[in-house]
């Protein structure tokens, strides 16, 4: 399998679901205080890195992401993968736990059928007042079909902070920082897995206003760049446009993706 396709499911559980997580979230509260809007949408905090703040009890979230593909290396011109997530208990309290489902199968092009493969992801977090939140979780557990033995589960812990920027305004800066194992780590060219040792993730969002933020993200193996907008003030519907595999890394020149999610509240 292609290296840079191994990571979709990553973006699938954490970047276009990302609304599920941040619509409740103290760092998205900081945006929306300092520019004293009453917005139910914001942009997104990571373009393929998780983030420490989830979803809990009355948040869900759908979504789908696309990459474009090296033809000559993988058969077809782009993929892409989909999910769903829910949240259950009380961050701000206790605990909550955030579970989401992606398929990773949405073309046929290596003889596979919609949802013929996926896996699992289970976040437990936290929030930490202040903006702060710290999580722990797996990402890519309980595979089946075509991705029960080309990959294997990640484990993690992370940490986000927003702050404000620029006192009495609009803006705010969200840094995220994480350690993992497996899809967190870079990639053993003998094996296609991950190398040993822990892996070091981290991303960080400006925002220039609640519903447009710039993006840079490190996912242990790849470096990503993005846009990310809600284009409703009113309505949980955030995109992401940008690059990913902006170094070249494993011989692989970069790619454009996209996510799409939307939020639920109930």
């Amino acid at each position: 399998m292609h290296m840079k396709h191994r990571s979709k499911l990553f973006f699938c559980a954490f970047g276009l679901l990302a609304l599920a997580g941040n619509a409740h979230a103290e760092s998205t509260q900081i945006v929306a205080n300092t520019s004293g809007q009453a917005a139910t949408s914001f942009a997104g905090v990571s373009f393929g890195s998780p983030i420490a703040f989830g979803a809990d009890w009355g948040s869900a979230g759908v979504g789908i992401f696309g990459q474009t593909l090296n033809k000559s290396a993988t058969g077809t011109r782009g993929d892409g993968s989909a999910g769903v997530a829910f949240g259950l208990g009380d961050a701000d309290r206790y605990v909550g736990l955030e579970t989401d489902v992606s398929i990773a199968d949405l073309s046929s092009y290596n003889g596979n059928h919609f949802g013929d493969g996926g896996a699992l992801g289970f976040k437990l977090h936290t929030n930490l007042g202040d903006g702060a939140a710290v999580a722990v979780g797996v990402v890519g557990t309980a595979r089946w079909g075509s991705e029960k033995d080309t990959n294997r589960a990640s484990v993690y812990a992370v940490g986000t902070k927003a702050f404000r920027v620029g006192g009495v305004s609009p803006h705010a800066l969200v840094l995220n920082i994480g350690i993992g194992d497996e899809g967190f780590r870079p990639i053993n060219p003998s094996t296609g897995f991950g190398k040993k040792g822990p892996g070091i993730f981290g991303s960080m969002a400006f925002y220039i206003v609640p519903q447009v933020s710039v993006i840079a993200d490190y996912t242990g193996r790849f470096f990503n760049a993005g846009l990310s907008f809600a284009p409703f003030k009113t309505q949980p519907l955030t995109v992401t446009l940008g690059g990913v595999n902006l170094t070249n890394r494993y011989d692989t020149k970069p790619q454009a993706a996209m996510t799409i999610g939307y939020g639920f509240h109930f």
